[in-house]
């Protein structure tokens, strides 16, 4: 496992639905807190509901389960700060990896599209890398990762740092993943650069032009509309958590933006765990992608079921009289004459 602890590989995580960081209002939070009162209203029903005796015990084991908890945050606490501690020691290999990348240092020639390369060996990302993408991922020079500070909060921040090119002006695109502090990985909030696109070279979106009969009926004209499309730089407008009250989302709405947060989340752990620690070996295709072997496992498993059910079919075919070599088992027998 990796020692990256902010987010787990696979993903398996949660989104903070009710309310994200800065946002709502007082409504929100007092519905916030009647949820609250209500789950303490049912614990406290439940140990009314017990032996005085043993509410008494029940009571000493909550007040003892608070201060397992205080110990657990001070873990992750420790956690986060070792996490540093380590990031701090790798930043002098990776900045000597970055400019052997470039030729700045010499011990041979600079490597030409190493990180575009080692994203196409990544499937979480290579998923989501257009043609239109890769041509300006050739400009990118540099991944780094880090461990927010704790006055900031729990999480982490991408930073892809780019040579001049003809797409846009910036020159670093950050995105940083906030999340809660608690056993189990909680999505509060992602956060992306704001790209300042050359006129006409923005790939996330497509323009179509249309002509149109004017409403006087004399004549034509040419409607421009402009729809979004697939690129990974959509990786930097990542979506937004709903306020469930708030949207009012129809479920089939709610799922699709569920699949987009997830796949969104999987990328930034796939880039902050997989690819900047070991982004030789994924450019080489050393690196082995969890997801293409689960895959694999998925399609060997299937292709076992289907062979232990076609056993299974021929085990319960009726026996076929005189089949086989040998006179045929039970039953085969020919009748006697």
């Amino acid at each position: 496992t990796s020692r990256r602890g902010a987010a787990p590989a696979d993903g398996a995580f949660q989104f903070n639905f009710s309310n994200t960081p800065g946002d709502g209002d007082d409504e929100d939070g007092d519905d916030d807190d009647d949820e609250e009162e209500d789950d303490t209203d049912h614990v406290e029903e439940f140990i009314a509901s017990l032996p005085e005796g043993v509410q008494e015990t029940v009571r000493a084991l909550d007040a003892l389960d608070e201060d397992v908890c205080k110990v657990e945050a001070d873990f992750r606490k420790e956690m986060r700060a070792l996490e540093r501690k380590y990031e701090k020691l790798e930043k002098p290999l990776f900045a000597k990896r970055e400019k052997l990348v470039s030729g700045a240092e010499k011990v041979g020639d600079g490597v030409p599209d190493f990180w575009l390369g080692a994203m196409r060996n990544c499937m979480v990302l290579a998923s989501n890398v257009t043609e239109k993408d890769e041509v300006i991922l050739k400009s990118l020079t540099n991944i780094t990762s880090e461990t927010l500070p704790e006055e900031v909060g729990v999480g982490f921040k991408l930073e892809f740092t780019f040579k001049t090119n003809e797409f846009f002006t910036n020159t670093t695109l950050t995105k940083t993943y906030l999340m809660a502090d608690g056993d189990e990985p909680v999505l509060e909030k992602s956060e992306g650069t704001e790209i300042v696109w050359a006129e006409g070279k923005n790939v996330t979106v497509k323009i179509k032009k249309k002509k149109q009969r004017n409403k006087n009926g004399k004549g034509t004209r040419t409607v421009t509309k402009v729809e979004p499309c697939e690129s990974f730089f959509n990786f930097f407008s990542p979506p937004t958590i709903p306020n469930m009250d708030d949207e009012g989302l129809e479920e089939e709405e709610l799922e699709h933006r569920q699949m987009e947060l997830e796949s969104d989340y999987e990328m930034g752990v796939a880039i902050q765990e997989r690819l900047v620690p070991h982004a030789i070996k994924w450019f080489t295709g050393e690196a082995e992608d969890d997801e293409e072997e689960d895959y694999m496992d998925e399609e060997d498993q299937e292709f076992d079921e289907d062979m232990d059910d076609e056993e299974d079919d021929e085990d319960d075919e009726p026996p076929r009289g005189g089949g086989g070599r040998g006179g045929g088992g039970r039953g085969g027998g020919g009748g006697g004459g």
